[in-house]
């Protein structure tokens, strides 16, 4: 008996059909076009996530500008309180050396009221830098040559205290002697 399997022959004409249609041609074309739909799912992939990265740089970039804004701010009220503070140093300089210089004459004005004795007043009082005439009138040479001494002892000027004219002169009231002394003040080093 002879047996025909026509199951096997409809598998077979099953499995050629399919494989009747697709060439080596066709088949190159399918593999191509997976490729080139890979590639394109690719690139678009690719430009989603950049444009997602460019949306989170323009997102940072305008906080940073935020930022940058307020620093400059920050930048110009730190320059201006600099500003200030230099102005501010330079009225400090100022005042300080007004001040030293103010002491000096009062010092001056000082040491000669103390080293003045009675009989001795004064007429006038010349300053020239350093250099001060003493114009007055003693009723002694004694009272005359003790204001010397004291001006001398103070340490406040340059010794020695010189008598540059001396003149008896008779006046209603007495005899007075009527001078003029040169000295050279200074303030004692700190």
């Amino acid at each position: 008996m002879i047996r025909i399997n026509l199951m096997a022959v409809e598998r077979d004409r099953a499995r050629r059909r399919f494989s009747i249609g697709i060439d080596l041609g066709q088949k190159f074309t399918l593999a191509c076009g997976a490729i080139f739909v890979v590639v394109v799912a690719v690139v678009v992939w690719q430009v989603v996530s950049v444009r997602g990265e460019t949306i989170r740089l323009d997102e940072q970039l305008v906080s940073v500008n935020q930022e940058l804004a307020s620093m400059s701010d920050v930048v110009e009220r730190r320059n201006e309180f600099e500003t200030r503070s230099a102005e501010l140093a330079r009225r400090v300089a100022l005042i300080e050396e007004l001040r030293a210089g103010e002491a000096g004459p009062g010092r001056m004005l000082d040491e000669i009221s103390r080293g003045l004795p009675d009989g001795v007043w004064l007429t006038e009082l010349r300053q020239e830098g350093p250099d001060i005439s003493i114009f007055g009138q003693a009723t002694t040479l004694t009272a005359l040559s003790d204001m010397v001494v004291a001006l001398e002892s103070s340490g406040y000027f340059v010794l020695p205290v010189e008598i540059i004219d001396g003149q008896l002169e008779t006046q209603e009231a007495g005899e007075v002697v009527r001078f003029e002394l040169r000295a050279e003040f200074r303030l004692p080093s700190s």
